[in-house]
């Protein structure tokens, strides 16, 4: 089970307050610090942990954004090597940068970036894992770009789509501001909440239901958060042939791909446009401190104007931090994550070709 709450503190009022119920059925459990407050990213399982890894997001929203939060929680995805019943798990848990606004969404470039980046991630350490299950609010919707970056670069295959049981009733699958949920108003449900596997050519996975299991806690008229929790289940079991999975395509890995670069493409010219920006206020700023050094004022307000000169110097080392330190640190992370898919494209387009090539050999 993968968890998410905001701080360790949450994690650990589930082991305390239901401590004996919780370990008879998940003993082993581990939280992935990060961040000021906490990425907030737990798992819980009944296999041994036996390995952890976290990756930090290398972009994760903007420090004077302080109503979003998304900064200063470190967003990141968690890594637990889990040993159960003869088989090796790595189970993945993560949550992407929010989605503010659809209109004028902000930060489309950040989360495009923590996709790639979650589908690398997954590429550079699957190889010793017999399954892999990632789950989390990836605040991605299936026609987003960075939902097919996880699922076509990353090889995963969504649960919800591949459920065999298709009449639960549940036909939606919407996780995140739904009618019945009490924490939204159900004007614009979407699911952004997201389990998704793979496995290795011997090992079969099929994934039998997902269902939204809890309602309201009972007893009060309240859910349990603002999501609704996702249960999936899996049937895992060994296979004597070596299956050659043929559901993801290379074309749209490419495709995917070519979009996601498009877009951080796009987020570094508005990167560009905002260090002019915080470098024009630092003029302007630096302009009113000089203007204001050998000026008198009036008695009884001297207290009042150093206090401005204090929050004017405030200000323009803030200005001249983004302008200098975050903008250029933002525009490098995102054209390393466009190095890398430049570098997957060219390898899937290879790839193309070598089968094209061997097709035609065999044609012959």
């Amino acid at each position: 089970m993968t968890l998410s709450c905001w701080r360790r503190f949450g994690a650990t009022v589930i082991l305390k307050k239901s401590g004996k119920k919780t370990k008879a059925v998940l003993p082993h459990s581990y939280y992935f610090h990060s961040g000021f407050i906490g990425a907030g990213i737990c798992i819980f399982t009944k296999g041994e942990i036996i390995d952890t890894v976290i990756h930090r997001y290398s972009l994760n929203g903007y420090a004077h954004k302080v109503q979003h939060g998304d900064w200063f929680g470190g967003k990141c995805i968690g890594l637990c090597v889990v040993d159960y019943a003869g088989l090796r798990f790595n189970v993945y848990a993560t949550h992407l940068h929010a989605q503010y606004s659809v209109v004028n969404d902000e930060y489309c470039s950040h989360r495009v970036t923590q996709a790639f980046e979650t589908a690398q991630f997954i590429r550079a350490t699957r190889h010793t894992a017999d399954v892999c299950v990632l789950a989390g609010d990836l605040n991605l919707e299936p026609t987003h770009v960075g939902y097919k970056l996880i699922s076509c670069h990353g090889l995963l295959k969504d649960a919800w789509l591949e459920k065999e049981n298709k009449s639960d009733g549940q036909d939606s699958g919407f996780t995140c501001d739904t009618m019945h949920n009490t924490y939204s108003s159900g004007n614009s449900p979407v699911r952004i909440d997201h389990i998704m596997y793979s496995s290795r050519p011997t090992v079969s996975v099929r994934c039998l239901d997902v269902t939204m299991p809890l309602d309201t806690i009972p007893g009060h008229h309240m859910s349990y958060s603002d999501h609704e929790a996702v249960l999936a289940v899996l049937n895992i079991s060994l296979s004597d042939s070596i299956s050659n999975d043929s559901s993801f395509s290379t074309e749209e890995r490419i495709s995917s791909l070519q979009e996601a670069s498009l877009i951080l493409e796009e987020g570094m010219r508005k990167v560009q446009r905002n260090r002019y920006y915080f470098g024009g206020l630092c003029v302007v700023l630096a302009l009113l401190m000089i203007l204001t050094v050998d000026l008198t004022f009036p008695y009884g307000t001297q207290s009042l104007m150093v206090a401005v000169r204090i929050g004017l110097a405030a200000a323009l080392g803030y200005s001249f931090w983004m302008a200098v330190v975050e903008s250029r640190k933002e525009i490098v992370s995102m054209r390393g994550a466009r190095a890398g898919m430049r570098v997957a494209k060219e390898s899937a387009l290879r790839a193309i070709k070598m089968n094209d090539r061997n097709w035609q050999n065999n044609g012959i």
